[in-house]
């Protein structure tokens, strides 16, 4: 059953600042934290930017991101800790990352974590809003 290894709202939050907690991956924590904000791989985040609104531009979406919980923005501090010169520090930040996994540090995947996202996200969206997208339009 896959549900037992997605991270529950409470895990990452605990996981993200016991990470940050540790000098050495405090900008890995902030990645960790940017990925289950906006459901969005490292990879995608690459060369976004951020909006007044707290919503990113992700130069492969047409249309701005919004953080799932927007509360997650101020409480990881996600704009005041974002790594200075991040465009020269992404692939280091994803090495580290990816250390951190190899390491089991993180007690599931990337992918757990965005698919958490994605089961959240049907979760909070209203059902109307849901249906919508299921009827055509004339």
């Amino acid at each position: 059953m896959i549900h037992r290894h997605l991270p529950s709202d409470q895990r990452i939050v605990d996981l993200v600042f016991s990470i940050s907690a540790i000098p050495k991956t405090k900008k890995t924590a902030w990645l960790l934290s940017m990925i289950a904000t906006y459901g969005k791989t490292p990879k995608q985040l690459k060369g976004f930017t951020w909006n007044k609104d707290n919503t990113i531009n992700i130069p492969s979406k047409k249309r701005p991101v919004r953080p799932l919980h927007p509360q997650w923005v101020f409480l990881f501090q996600l704009k005041e800790k974002q790594p200075s010169n991040l465009e020269g520090c992404w692939v280091d930040l994803m090495k580290d990352l990816k250390n951190i996994i190899d390491k089991d540090e993180l007690s599931f995947s990337i992918e757990h974590l965005l698919l958490s996202y994605k089961v959240r996200k049907i979760c909070y969206t209203p059902l109307k809003q849901q249906l919508s997208h299921l009827t055509p339009s004339y």
